[in-house]
């Protein structure tokens, strides 16, 4: 048995573990370095500047895509963007991330620049392993989030604290968020960088994204449309 003096002692001890973590995890945010720069002329984007870091979420390496000239004593246009594999490179139709991904780009391309922050959380966080096999329970009846509970995961693992310090490093301060995600809105707020807007930008609808369209939008507040 346990007395009541032990556990208040581990209760202690787990406050305390979790102050640590949160401490260590604010620590890893602000710990952003630049390992190299240089031009990247896209398709349909030729003046592009590749911005890599080091650090944020899994301490992996993070990209800043600067798109055009855009001028940081206004709001500037950006996208936090989480990497996405089947989606970005492979096109698949049961995700919206690279449909979001070129048109993000193409306007950016097309009004007065941006910043995209392509960010190393692959599978909401979970990596790409588990992301296939969420897909497996997916193509067994489950939606996208009971899919990932069903693994032993949240809803969504990611954190965007450490996406303001990099905004912060590359001197932008005022932005125009393109997301249809609340939560990435909410972080660069929470994190002092200055939110005067937002805009939607979404992926095609197709037979195979139908029910991840519709678990996005009642079950994560995802800024979408009722139809």
């Amino acid at each position: 048995m346990i007395s009541a003096t032990g556990a208040s002692s581990r209760r202690g001890l787990l406050a305390a573990a979790l102050a640590d973590e949160s401490g260590y995890r604010v620590a890893r945010a602000k710990s952003l370095s630049i390992l190299g720069r240089a031009p990247v002329p896209l398709d349909g984007a030729p003046d592009t500047e590749f911005v890599v870091f080091r650090g944020g979420e899994g301490l992996g390496d993070q990209v800043a895509v600067i798109i055009g000239k855009p001028d940081v004593s206004s709001p500037v246009t950006v996208r936090l963007h989480s990497a996405c594999l089947t989606g970005d490179l492979f096109g698949s139709r049961k995700r919206d991330c690279g449909d979001q991904l070129r048109h993000t780009a193409r306007f950016m391309a097309e009004n007065g620049g941006g910043v995209l922050l392509y960010i190393d959380q692959e599978g909401r966080g979970n990596g790409l392993s588990n992301e296939i096999r969420a897909y497996e329970l997916q193509a067994r009846g489950y939606d996208t989030y009971d899919a990932d509970t069903a693994l032993g995961f949240d809803h969504d693992q990611r954190r965007f604290d450490f996406a303001a310090e990099m905004l912060t490093e590359l001197g932008v301060a005022c932005v125009r968020v393109m997301t249809i995600n609340p939560v990435k809105i909410a972080a660069l707020e929470n994190a002092g960088v200055d939110v005067v807007s937002d805009q939607r930008v979404i992926g095609r609808k197709t037979a195979h994204n139908v029910c991840y369209f519709a678990s996005k939008r009642d079950r994560s507040e995802h800024l979408l449309k009722q139809d």
